[in-house]
């Protein structure tokens, strides 16, 4: 059976996992087993058009198929605050990031400084 399947395409919108557990530190909800999006980015879910919304924009509408509002959280409430944070890495290095965690959903904005 393993050998009908093909690769799987995963697609991750979080930062590097070293990143995501310290989260946890910072006083966000549950950082490993929550839905991260880089804000900004839009799914490719969101930037193809599908043939409902070809054929009837309206028929897209009804199926729940259009275009996300980039200033509402994928659960429909704003965005939430994004704030600045700066990890160190055991290597020395530094980087920064804006995070911010939505208090209905949980999903976590995040970009790179």
């Amino acid at each position: 059976m393993s050998n009908h399947l093909g690769p799987l395409e995963v697609e991750c919108d979080a930062p590097p996992y070293a990143i995501v557990r310290a989260c946890r530190k910072l006083g966000l909800s549950e950082p490993e087993d929550v839905r991260w999006c880089r804000k900004g980015r839009r799914s490719r879910r969101s930037q193809t058009q599908s043939w409902i919304q070809f054929f009837s924009p309206l028929w897209g509408h009804l199926m729940g198929r259009e275009e996300r509002d980039e200033t509402l959280c994928l659960c429909g409430r704003p965005l939430p605050l994004l704030e600045n944070y700066s990890f160190t890495f055991v290597s020395g290095e530094q980087v920064e990031y804006e995070i911010g965690q939505c208090p209905h959903c949980r999903t976590i904005y995040w970009d790179k400084v």
